[in-house]
């Protein structure tokens, strides 16, 4: 019985040194923080615990892209950090270097004598696929707003097969089953933009940018952040002043991509001769040659081709016009033309159709009928008038003539009784 109870007694306290043992060789391992560096790289930061004597004889971290748990005999990928004793900072740092567009479990490890591995808790990472970023609209004036987006990855290879921009008016998040405009394929991070016409005044446009990319061999639809253009639309922009002197009853037409304006009635109660040029790239006005016919005001001017036109009018003795001159902006030379065969007259109207150009109502000094509705063409290859049927509304001066593509028009003005008119024609040459 004697040697029974010194026998418990040992075991007792063999039993309890172990116990000790165990728990002064115990280690903890930490993973403290996840840093995304790149869209396939990130840096991880831990700890170990516990550490109290010995050497941690190896630690580093273990990951994969399945579904178990990595260790260090089964893993994907692994990276060694070495030994620690315990006077050294047990803290610990690496950046590991992943495929893009995956889902990794990742774990931390150490060991004291090379058989046993402690783990830190499991983590979950899914690396970066590269973004599709929707910048910002652009909208000045008119009917269109440009959208502007940017893919990024690119630098990893990830090939946009298809991208461009969605946009709704009904949903506030819009997809490739809305309105979508493709841009086709793309492979840098280069900025985009798209243009988007025939806007609708208070109409909110939900719009984002979207790329379909082709990402492990498998293609991915990706869309950026949905913005809003819900501003109202500006049809009036004010431009650059014109640089001649205020006026009225001018001249003006356009050539190409500029316009032109001359002549007039000006502030000082003078009758004016200038002739300006409008560039709408530059939003700026240069003074040309002065129009050769002299001052006046109430003309006619109209354009054909590359070349403008300038007749009829009154000049500073109240004598109505009938010569008729052609203004070349490249050589910025005027040429006087064949006089307008249908007689002095001033506050007339003119347009031009095709290759050919048209003067027709107006005011003359006739006691008996000033105003006229008569109706010319003018032929620059030629250098001729041609008279066409008058005008079949009533005799009238100060009247607005204009064309739509083939077809010319007559509209308002005043009558021999000075009676305003609203009356409207269309002309078919």
């Amino acid at each position: 019985m004697k040697y029974c109870s010194i026998a418990f007694l040992l075991l007792i306290l063999l039993s309890c040194e172990k116990w000790v043992l165990e728990k002064e060789n115990f280690i903890k391992v930490e993973i403290l923080s996840v840093e995304v560096l790149s869209l396939d790289s990130m840096r991880i930061t831990g700890q170990i615990q516990g550490l109290t004597n010995g050497q941690i004889q190896d630690h580093g971290i273990v990951w994969s892209a399945q579904d178990t748990l990595p260790d260090i005999l089964f893993n994907e990928g692994a990276v060694s950090l070495g030994a620690k004793n315990q006077e050294e900072n047990l803290s610990f740092s690496d950046t590991l270097a992943l495929a893009i567009n995956t889902s990794y479990t990742l774990r931390a490890y150490a060991t004291l004598d090379g058989v046993t591995f402690f783990y830190s808790e499991p983590i979950a990472y899914q690396t970066g696929a590269g973004s599709v970023i929707t910048l910002e609209h652009v909208y000045e004036s008119g009917l269109e707003v440009e959208f502007k987006g940017r893919l990024s990855g690119t630098d990893k290879g990830i090939v946009a097969l298809q991208h461009g921009f969605c946009w709704s008016t009904e949903h506030i998040q819009p997809t490739l089953a809305d309105n979508f405009e493709d841009l086709g394929y793309r492979r840098n991070d280069e900025t985009f933009s798209h243009t988007l016409s025939g806007l609708q005044n208070e109409t909110p446009y939900y719009f984002r940018a979207y790329a379909v990319r082709s990402i492990n061999f498998k293609q991915d639809t990706s869309y950026g952040e949905v913005l809003v253009f819900d501003e109202n639309l500006i049809f009036w922009t004010s431009r650059a002043n014109f640089d001649g002197a205020g006026r009225h009853s001018a001249v003006g037409f356009s050539i190409g991509q500029k316009g032109y304006v001359g002549t007039g009635f000006g502030e000082s109660s003078e009758f004016l001769k200038d002739f300006w040029e409008y560039d709408q790239l530059t939003d700026n006005w240069t003074q040309k040659a002065d129009f050769e016919g002299g001052k006046r005001y109430s003309a006619v001017g109209f354009s054909i081709g590359t070349k403008g036109y300038i007749g009829t009018g009154i000049d500073e003795k109240l004598k109505p016009l009938k010569d008729f001159w052609e203004y070349d902006p490249q050589t910025d030379i005027w040429i006087k033309k064949a006089d307008f065969e249908g007689g002095e007259r001033y506050s007339a109207v003119g347009f031009s159709i095709g290759t050919k150009g048209y003067i027709g109502t107006g005011r003359a000094l006739d006691i008996d009928s000033p105003h006229k509705k008569d109706f010319w063409e003018f032929n620059p290859l030629s250098d001729s008038w041609t008279e066409k049927p008058d005008f079949e509304g009533v005799k009238r001066g100060l009247a607005i003539g204009f064309s739509i593509n083939e077809k010319g028009y007559i509209v308002t003005g005043v009558n021999n009784s000075s009676q305003p008119q609203n009356d409207f024609w269309e002309y078919d040459p």
